[in-house]
């Protein structure tokens, strides 16, 4: 039964329901306080005083009556129930200040830029550009509608650059529940929230297909990249030989690189997988071309491929691969040498490759689970076969005159 303000003033030591989980807490010093009862995110049983029993409302709220500490009870319900806010965590929050979520993300991104490009920081600038309605709220306050509102006016204008956006957002609300400024699940997540109301970005995104080389011209190609001796060819040839992505051969490290086994480990963090797969580690067999190439460069950093241009160590951008392509006189791109790998592999009369390999070569998910793990030995080895094929046919060794064996590219 719910008590009423006589009750409050009189009632005994002990524990006393009144609704909503709303308790009045009577120690045996006559103190009285009102408590919240409840059970939190994680399904575990809570108990939290919020205040002291008053006569009257303090501004600071320290003190308060029956009738405003059942409002408050009824908000942590509503908040908890509807946005999964656990009222605890509502306290510490309130303590810690009103940073918005433009401070935050302002505090937290400079961070996450330091070692790579100076256009990683420029992203992000633009990305908490793009959400101006999410500035003035804390991040705790943030729910998905609010993540809706601020994505809606750009997400069928400028699909891709939306969803990097919501990237962004999520792994920002993500720190910020990890520094106990907010608690619940995350409003920007795709799989089993956003993906519901939204379509897909890549979906919606209509840009024309990657121009490739045809792969009759591809041996030409590699010979032209021989004669540019800055290192963005080097990154170039090695990312057609691997059939990279731009970013994720732009992006490798000399501690990716198994010299003894002639691999290279690209990590799930700079794979891009299409669709709701989480990415994974993809093995990457190397070509004795390949390999060779890699030899030859300096080890003097982090990254394999270092910019030319750079002051300090740091990736190329993603133009550069493409301009170079276009330097050696052909109209290509990075992405488009991987469509000159699959057409060749493809060729029925020359090859006899078989598709789910070269669709692993190029990092494409296929069959399910349980299939893919029938292929993981054996598929690595077919991998190398084509790989090695391929290296072959765009960048033919020539044979030595001598006996003592070594590697000669043709230049």
């Amino acid at each position: 039964m719910a008590l009423n303000s006589n009750q409050v003033k009189s009632l005994q030591a002990g524990t006393h329901a009144d609704a909503d989980g709303l308790y009045l807490i009577v120690r045996d010093t006559g103190d009285r306080a009102w408590a919240f009862r409840f059970t939190d995110p994680k399904g575990k049983r809570a108990q939290m005083e919020f205040a002291k029993v008053g006569d009257r409302d303090s501004p600071d709220k320290l003190t308060l009556t029956l009738s405003t500490a059942r409002e408050t009870a009824r908000d942590f319900k509503v908040a908890l129930k509807r946005h999964g806010i656990d009222p605890r965590f509502k306290k510490q929050a309130a303590a810690k200040g009103t940073m918005t979520f433009k401070d935050y993300a302002e505090q937290k991104y400079p961070g996450w830029c330091v070692g790579k490009s100076a256009d990683e920081e420029k992203q992000w600038v633009r990305s908490i550009r793009d959400v101006p309605s999410l500035h003035a709220l804390r991040p705790h306050e943030i729910d998905v509608s609010h993540i809706l509102d601020a994505l809606k006016p750009i997400w069928w204008e400028k699909p891709i650059t939306a969803d990097r956006t919501r990237q962004r957002i999520e792994k920002l609300l993500d720190a910020a529940k990890v520094e106990k400024l907010r608690t619940g699940d995350n409003p920007a997540t795709w799989r089993g929230n956003l993906k519901f109301v939204l379509p897909a970005a890549r979906k919606l995104n209509k840009k024309k297909a990657h121009p490739s080389v045809p792969y009759a011209k591809a041996p030409a190609l590699m010979m032209a990249l021989r004669y540019d001796t800055g290192m963005v060819a080097r990154c170039v040839e090695i990312g057609i030989l691997t059939v990279a992505r731009s970013q994720e051969i732009r992006l490798m490290e000399w501690t990716e690189i198994d010299f003894a086994k002639k691999t290279w480990l690209c990590p799930a963090e700079k794979m891009k997988i299409k669709g709701d797969d989480e990415p994974k580690d993809h093995l990457v067999p190397l070509s004795d071309q390949a390999i060779a190439i890699i030899r030859s460069l300096p080890n003097a950093g982090r990254y394999v491929f270092p910019s030319d241009h750079a002051d300090d160590h740091a990736p190329f951008l993603p133009n550069a691969l493409t301009n170079c392509i276009k330097r050696a006189g052909f109209k290509g791109t990075m992405h488009g040498m991987r469509s000159t790998f699959r057409n060749w592999g493809g060729d029925d009369e020359a090859h006899n490759f078989r598709r789910e390999v070269l669709e692993h070569c190029l990092a494409h998910r296929e069959g399910s689970e349980t299939e893919a793990s029938y292929w993981t030995g054996e598929m690595r080895e077919r991998r190398r076969i084509v790989l090695q094929a391929w290296a072959d046919y765009v960048m033919p060794i020539k044979a030595p005159k001598s006996k003592k064996p070594s590697l000669t590219l043709v230049a």
